[in-house]
């Protein structure tokens, strides 16, 4: 059992942190006896009653001056080193004079941030970091995009884990990935546009025909695109008049496609509630062209065959991220076409503040999808897992972590395909080390001219399957993930070759199973089970 003496500001957002590292632990009790102790208030008390001790802060407390160690004035944000793995830190560090063993150094450099303390009446590692201040900014704010590729949060997870290793301290997790799996997969699809026949002399349109002629060839010349591509977006704007008029298929519905192309997968389409509204961004209006053209109740005939196939539909929200008023009202209009009471939401355009998880569990909503990148793919949260955010106590947040637009726009990373599939790959084997779920958002419209960037999609949907990927919709990796976070550990006994574990749940059954993961004298044993128990 690990103990935690933390401030009591901090509590909620320890109490997250063990939901993503699910292991026993408990707030720190006195006089009661534990493996672990990771303390992070100022003043410890004397009479701590623990095997080993771990102690997080960023600035000198007494404690410190006992063990004989000196702590520097505290620098805001840096990298750090540990086992070769580089981890940025985004509040307040310091650097250490300690006699032990060092564990954590600021980057390139000699100076340490963390270590053991030679001589301690127990053995105690001093990091000089608050771990839950970072992970409470990673959880509300997010990391820049300069490093959405690296999962800090989970890197704060597994150093614990180390340091845990390194103090024999025996433990057991529910890790983030059902058993017998690398990964879950989650393929969603935000519909900004159902059919290009919607838009006639507006902003779409003349984009359209811009950048399938004039863009299509720049790029063909550079290298960017392939000639027969470009010949393809050529005929596509040439044949836009007989669009229109309605002699040609409208080319960019392109839902029975994505269904030949997921083969079953479950995908998630998230769409926009009202036609012509373009929401608003803080006090002022947004962009028009944000507003979008088709009306929900036209597309009740796509939104009926994509339930029928197993698909989900969610809410892509224009100001449900605002006020509980517009989020009522847009899940109303949902509710009205799908008749489904669980919905989820990802804003459109990404719009979003701290408070809007609370707004959209208020509103009705059981998860959101809008924490992520316009302008990069990877890790807005540093985790591969889903989360509850700070500000809620039921809703949960999946994350997005590869954007089709992120990737390809010319004002964002502007990659080449060979170079998209090269970042995508790495964040594939992030989630293959590190479990969780991949999830990935590609618009309606990318198949089609003048983007055509299906091709680009069946190689990314071709690399996730060489893992063993669960493929689930929102809702039901959502699900998932709160079923692991209702499991309870009611006993846990280590034996020499193993440990018996009681484990309680209030969900009744799971069609995944989880695994419970053994720590024990330098081994590791995975043995699966099932929440048809309580």
């Amino acid at each position: 059992m690990i103990g935690v003496l933390s401030r009591d500001s901090e509590a909620r957002t320890v109490q997250e942190f063990f939901q993503l590292f699910k292991t026993p632990w408990e707030f720190y009790t006195p006089r009661k006896k534990y493996d672990l102790l990771i303390a992070t208030q100022d003043e410890l008390p004397e009479d701590i009653h623990a095997n080993a001790m771990v102690i997080y802060q960023s600035h000198a407390i007494e404690t410190d001056g006992q063990m004989g160690i000196v702590v520097a004035s505290p620098q805001k944000g840096g990298w750090l080193e540990w086992q070769d793995i580089e981890i940025p830190v985004y509040g307040d560090f310091s650097i250490l004079q300690l006699s032990g063993r060092p564990l954590i150094r600021r980057r390139r450099t000699s100076d340490i941030v963390g270590g053991m303390v030679g001589g301690s009446e127990r053995p105690t590692v001093r990091i000089g970091f608050d771990l839950f201040s970072e992970v409470a900014f990673l959880l509300s704010q997010g990391q820049p995009a300069e490093n959405a590729q690296i999962p800090t949060l989970d890197l704060h997870i597994s150093l614990l884990q180390a340091i845990m290793d390194s103090l024999e301290v025996t433990y057991i997790e529910v890790p983030p990935v059902p058993q017998g799996y690398d990964f879950m997969g989650c393929l969603t699809h935000d519909v900004d546009f159902v059919g290009v026949r919607d838009h006639k002399f507006d902003h779409t349109m003349w984009g359209f025909l811009y950048r399938s002629t004039m863009g299509s060839l720049a790029k063909t010349l550079t290298g960017r695109l392939s000639w027969s591509k470009c010949l393809r977006n050529w005929l596509a704007a040439l044949s836009l008049p007989l669009v229109h008029l309605g002699t040609n298929k409208d080319f960019w519905l392109e839902f029975d496609r994505y269904s030949e192309i997921e083969r079953e997968c479950g995908s998630t389409y998230f769409f926009l509630p009202f036609k012509d509204v373009a929401g608003t961004l803080g006090e002022t209006s947004a962009p028009k062209r944000r507003a979008a053209k088709y009306d929900l109740a036209e597309t009740k005939e796509e939104i009926t065959k994509l339930l029928q196939d197993g698909c989900e539909i969610g809410l892509h929200g224009i100001d449900a991220w605002r006020d509980i008023e517009s989020a009522r009202a847009e899940r109303s209009r949902l509710f009205e076409v799908t008749g489904r009471a669980d919905l989820g939401a990802r804003m459109h355009w990404l719009y979003w503040k701290e408070g809007s998880p609370k707004t959209l569990q208020d509103a009705g909503f059981t998860y959101d999808s809008s924490f992520g990148y316009n302008n990069a793919i990877g890790f807005r949260a540093g985790t591969t897992q889903v989360f509850c955010p700070l500000v809620a106590d039921y809703l949960l947040e999946l994350p997005m972590n590869i954007q089709d637009s992120a990737l390809f726009y010319s004002d964002r990373m502007k990659l080449t395909e060979d170079e998209a599939l090269s970042a995508c790959k790495d964040i594939i084997r992030t989630m293959r080390g590190l479990g969780g779920t991949l999830t990935v958002n590609w618009h309606t419209r990318s198949l089609s001219p003048e983007r055509l960037w299906g091709d680009f999609y069946i190689e990314l949907l071709k690399e996730i399957r060489t893992y063993r990927v669960w493929f689930g919709t929102g809702q039901e990796i959502v699900e998932w993930f709160r079923k692991r976070r209702e499991l309870t550990f009611d006993s846990v006994c280590f034996e020499e070759n193993g440990a018996q574990v009681t484990l309680g749940s209030s969900a009744r059954h799971s069609e995944a199973s989880f695994v419970v993961r053994i720590h024990n004298s330098g081994t590791v044993t995975d043995m699966p089970i099932y929440t048809d128990c309580r």
